[in-house]
C-alpha cells in the first residue's frame, strides 16, 4: 500500500488507470443505456429490434398531453409519500428499541433484517395469502373481533389496493432502515446521553435535543434513498396488483411496462422513462442542495 501511493503521487496517470475499469462499466451500464433510451424517445419504434423513423418530440408531446402520465405520477408521488412516512417511522421506532439494553436484543438484531432479504416473489405470495378475503388472517381477525362484517379484498379494492401494496413493501423495506438508522445512533458519544442524564432530562426530551440531531444527517440520507427506491419499485406492485384495480397501482414504473411490453410502443415508455429520470434528478437535486444550505446554516 506504501509503494501504491508513492507510485499515485509520482504517476497521477496511474491513478486514472487503476480506474478505467470501473469507468469502463459504468460507460456500459448507465451511460450507454440511457443514451439508447433518448435514441429511441425521439423516433417511433413499437417492437424491440424493429427500425423506426425520427418523429422529434411527438412522444413527449403525446404523453404529457394524455391523462396517463399525470395519474401514474399522482400515484407514484402518493406511493412515495407512503412508503417514506411509514418506512421511517417503524425503522425509526425500532432502530429506538433494539437500541436498549433487553434480552435477547442480539437475537432481534441478527433477525431483523430477515424480511428484506427475501426474494420478492416470497414477500408478494407471502402477502396475497395475508390479505385474501377468504383465507387472509388479517380478514380472519378483523370478522372474529367484530370490526367488520364481511371480508375485504384488500387487492381487489380500488379505494385501499395502494395501501395494501404499501404495507407489504413497507414490511419488506423498513428492516433494512432500521439497521442504518441503528448503526448512527450506536455511534452517538455517551458524554452526550450522560450530560442530558445529569441535567434531568427524561427520555423524551433526551431524544429530541441529543439523539435525534445526533444523526439528523443519516436520517436525511435515508428519506432520500428511501424516496428514489420507492418510486422505482416494479416487483412489488406488479407482483400483488398488476397496477390494478383500474390503474389504482399504476405508478410510472408499471406505466412504463405497460406501454413498452403491453401496447407495443417502445419509444413511449422510453419517453416516459426519461421524464421520470428527469423528475427524480430534480427531487435529488433540490433535496441535496436543501441538506447542504441547512449544514451550512443558509436560510432556505
Amino acid at each position: 500500500m506504501r509503494n501504491l501511493t508513492e507510485r499515485l503521487q509520482r504517476d497521477p496517470y496511474f491513478g486514472y488507470l487503476l480506474i478505467m475499469p470501473l469507468l469502463a462499466w459504468a460507460l456500459l451500464t448507465l451511460v450507454y443505456p440511457l443514451a439508447d433510451a433518448i435514441r429511441l424517445s425521439f423516433q417511433n419504434i413499437g417492437y424491440v429490434g424493429t427500425p423506426g423513423q425520427y418523429v422529434g418530440f411527438d412522444n413527449y408531446s403525446r404523453i404529457l398531453a394524455g391523462r396517463e402520465f399525470w395519474f401514474s405520477l399522482g400515484v407514484s408521488v402518493w406511493w412515495t409519500v407512503l412508503n417514506v412516512v411509514f418506512q421511517l417511522m417503524l425503522a425509526l421506532v425500532s432502530a429506538l428499541v433494539l437500541n436498549q439494553e433487553f434480552r435477547g436484543r442480539e437475537v432481534v438484531r441478527n433477525w431483523i433484517i430477515l424480511p428484506w432479504l427475501f426474494p420478492s416473489i416470497v414477500l408478494a405470495t407471502m402477502g396475497k395469502w395475508i390479505l385474501d378475503p377468504t383465507l387472509g388472517v388479517v380478514n380472519y381477525l378483523l370478522l372474529a373481533s367484530g370490526a367488520v362484517d364481511k371480508p375485504i379484498s384488500f387487492l381487489g379494492s380500488p379505494q385501499i389496493a395502494l395501501y395494501a401494496v404499501t404495507a407489504v413493501n413497507v414490511w419488506r423495506w423498513f428492516p433494512f432502515f432500521t439497521v442504518i438508522i441503528l448503526a448512527a445512533l450506536q455511534t452517538i458519544p455517551r458524554e452526550l446521553r450522560e450530560a442530558a442524564d445529569m441535567d434531568g432530562a427524561g427520555y423524551l426530551t433526551r431524544l429530541w435535543y441529543v439523539d435525534l440531531p445526533s444523526i439528523g444527517q443519516v436520517l436525511k440520507v435515508v428519506v432520500l434513498i428511501a424516496s428514489l427506491w420507492a418510486v422505482n419499485i416494479f416487483d412489488a406492485i406488479w407482483l400483488l396488483t398488476r397496477g390494478g384495480p383500474v390503474y389504482r397501482t399504476t405508478t410510472l414504473s408499471i406505466l412504463i411496462y405497460f406501454k413498452g411490453f403491453q401496447e407495443y410502443r417502445i419509444s413511449q415508455a422510453a419517453a416516459i422513462s426519461l421524464l421520470m429520470f428527469l423528475v427524480l434528478l430534480a427531487y435529488g437535486v433540490v433535496y441535496m442542495r436543501r441538506v447542504m444550505r441547512e449544514e451550512a446554516g443558509v436560510p432556505v
